[in-house]
């Protein structure tokens, strides 16, 4: 008997080991066309611009400050940002794509392994007489290679979402350990642990393993079968300590503080219930993409996709509600009558996996990786289901055809796009052919097209084009300011001082003449005022006012007269009653205010955002900067003196500031080598 048990436990290792390998083989296949692709989008702000993740060494300081890095969301994400450091190091501290993008894809790897445990595991509870292992092998290739999964892998910075999933996978696993053994004494502990832990080294990533409770919950209810009245009490006592009570805690936190939520509506371009309108149509997109993964549908950027205003503007809005809402009383109606379990769970684990991020909070509207971890469910109910029906009609044969078929065009359409990602020019190409109504897909090819021509007509007009598709945006308006100016100042235009005819409108055709773009370059700029004076998007809207600022900074020649530019669209946004960054604006204004020597004024915008935001140690660093750079080394210090003293300074701050000091000495031991 022992010699059976320790056989059937050696053949079970070499069983998953082969299907690792596997899943090793087609994933790579499908996405190693993309690992040279290049940086896109937030990979900027979170990764390159981020001196956090310059990771000089393995010490604690440094260390602490890559964990510190990150500012997203209310846990700030430590883990994700302490593997982008570490990528960086560990590539020769470069910022070399390749790493970044193969450490993503063998992440996807491990979560395509943790798919197909779980899936064994609930195939096992759910259906022991099906081909567990086969069925459970079909589901982890199908979500794998389905190309809806791409941006979550290949787009760097939502390594922060796929390591979410690997935690709640992983953390799922060592539920369902416990869960199955729930008689014994260690089963509620096992229980606890992988809750406890996939969901705090989720959160640690994303906040949205905050869920991993939800789903598992969603799990038991339509999956596994009743439990012995002796465990009941167990297992009642962890759902209410896990998921009742918690869900309880939030729907109260939310009710007695609704600005946490609607707050966040006032920089938003839609409202609450327009966006709950609008997420109804979203998720049976996403479903679509799903069942029918288009590859000229699927992109980066889906801001194109057009906002409910009614309930009938589109009429698909609330047909859409209804669907939602029809599956949802469907899939609580069966799992109460037990019957159809797949299906339940398919429409509860999707629709559970998009409560953070598609329903009440105010985020963009739309995004594929969202469907990283609701998709799961699809790709297991939609193998449960197919083998159920069509084992009834169809040889075993057969079947394993169509699967391989399935699987193959999915590995395939995926390929195929991991090599439009392999190349920003091609990328961006795809991007604006597929949704041309999308202003960043517009504004992403007219930079590469910056970069690979120079100043030019094209570019221009993409930028126009993008402008004009949204007139809540003011980061394209910004693009199409900068790029006059490089027209202005390039040769070959012509410089005919007496053009007459001279626009009266922002978005009239570009003439290549210098005294036409100048008078278009001033429009340009009122009707940037006017957005922002109106209502915009405050964080694009930000990014691009600092962007040219440090264009300025930088004495790029296309930003050398644009200081009384910036500065008025800095006041612009602190006019705006509804503008959520006002301490950085300020501080902007203070950079712009020292390239053109006016001290004085440099220190009153420095301290506006200090005492705007008093704990916010970036603020104080760069004043502390500033007189480093007036040669006031004592006045530097006592700047990181009191900033430390707050006690509110984190791993990062703490690096900042070491920095500072060192510069100190260096400028001190210049200036006294330099003297006679």
């Amino acid at each position: 008997m022992a010699n059976s048990l320790i056989r059937w436990r050696t053949g079970l290792i070499q069983v998953n080991w082969f299907v690792f390998v596997i899943l090793i083989a087609v994933v790579a296949f499908a996405y190693y066309p993309g690992r040279i692709g290049a940086f896109v989008g937030d990979d900027f702000p979170n990764i390159i611009d981020n001196n956090g993740v310059l990771l000089g060494n393995l010490s604690k300081q440094e260390l602490a400050a890559a964990w510190s890095a990150n500012t997203s969301g209310p846990f700030k994400r430590p883990l994700a940002s302490l593997s982008f450091a570490l990528n960086y190091f560990y590539a020769d501290q470069q910022f070399d794509p390749v790493p970044f993008k193969l450490t993503n894809i063998g992440i996807h790897i491990i979560n395509s392994f943790l798919v197909f445990l779980l899936s064994c595991q609930l195939f096992r509870t759910a259906a022991p007489d099906t081909p567990v292992r086969k069925l459970a092998f079909l589901s982890a290739l199908i979500w794998a290679l389905h190309p809806l999964q791409l941006t979550s892998v290949l787009y760097v910075v939502q390594r922060m979402n796929s390591m979410a999933c690997m935690f709640m996978l992983g953390g799922f696993l060592v539920f369902l350990n416990g869960r199955l053994q729930l008689e014994k004494p260690a089963g509620v502990l096992y229980m606890v642990l992988g809750c406890v832990l996939g969901t705090g080294f989720g959160v640690l990533s994303k906040e949205n393993a905050l869920l991993l409770p939800l789903l598992i919950f969603v799990s038991e209810v339509t999956l596994f079968s009743p439990i012995p009245i002796a465990s009941r009490f167990k297992l009642y006592s962890y759902y209410l300590v896990t998921v009742i009570l918690p869900v309880l805690f939030g729907v109260a936190y939310l009710l007695a503080h609704p600005e946490y939520v609607l707050g966040g509506y006032l920089a938003r371009e839609f409202t609450l219930v327009e966006r709950l309108m609008s997420e109804a149509r979203i998720l049976f997109y996403y479903l679509g993409l799903l069942f029918y993964p288009d590859n000229t549908q699927l992109s980066l950027a889906h801001d194109d996709f057009v906002l409910s205003k009614g309930l009938f503007q589109p009429i698909e809005t609330v047909l859409s509600l209804a669907g939602v809402t029809l599956l949802i009383v469907l899939a609580i109606y069966n799992t109460c009558q037990k019957k159809a379990r797949f299906l339940n769970f398919a429409i509860l684990w999707f629709f559970v996996g998009h409560a953070m991020e598609s329903t009440i909070f105010p985020l963009e509207l739309i995004y594929e990786h969202r469907n990283y971890l609701p998709s799961i469910g699809v790709a297991l109910a939609l193998v449960a289901l197919l083998h159920e029906v069509l084992t009834k009609h169809v040889s075993n044969g057969l079947l394993n055809v169509l699967f391989a078929c399935i699987i193959g065009s999915l590995a395939f359409a995926t390929h195929t796009r991991a090599a439009i990602w392999s190349n920003l020019d091609s990328f961006s190409y795809f991007e604006v052919r597929n949704h041309p109504g999308s202003v960043r897909a517009n504004s992403a090819y007219a930079n590469t097209l910056e970069l690979k021509h120079g100043p030019n007509a094209e570019t221009y007009q993409h930028y126009l084009t993008a402008s004009k598709l949204n007139a809540f945006e003011v980061s394209t308006l910004i693009e199409m300011f900068m790029e006059l100016n490089r027209l202005i100042g390039f040769q070959g235009v012509a410089k005919d001082q007496n053009y007459s005819e001279l626009p009266v409108r922002y978005d009239e055709p570009l003439v290549l003449n210098v005294t036409y773009m100048e008078a278009l370059r001033d429009l340009v700029h009122r009707e940037i005022l006017r957005r922002i004076s109106d209502k915009s998007h405050p964080l694009r809207t930000m990014d691009s006012i600092r962007t040219a600022a440090t264009c300025l900074i930088n004495g790029d020649y296309e930003c050398k007269t644009i200081a009384a530019n910036v500065l008025e669209w800095s006041d612009a946004a602190l006019r705006q009653p509804n503008f959520t960054d006002k301490p950085m604006m300020h501080l902007i204004k203070a950079k712009v205010y020292f390239t053109q020597g006016q001290t004085e004024n440099t220190f009153v915008e420095m301290d506006k955002a200090i005492a705007l935001d008093p704990n916010r140690m970036y603020f104080r660093a760069e004043k502390a900067y500033l007189f480093i750079e007036l040669n006031e080394y004592i006045k530097a210090e006592d700047v990181i003196r009191q900033a430390e003293l707050l006690g509110v300074a984190n791993g990062f701050d703490a690096k900042e500031f070491q920095k500072l000091r060192d510069a100190i000495v260096y400028k001190r031991s210049i200036a006294h080598t330099q003297k006679p």
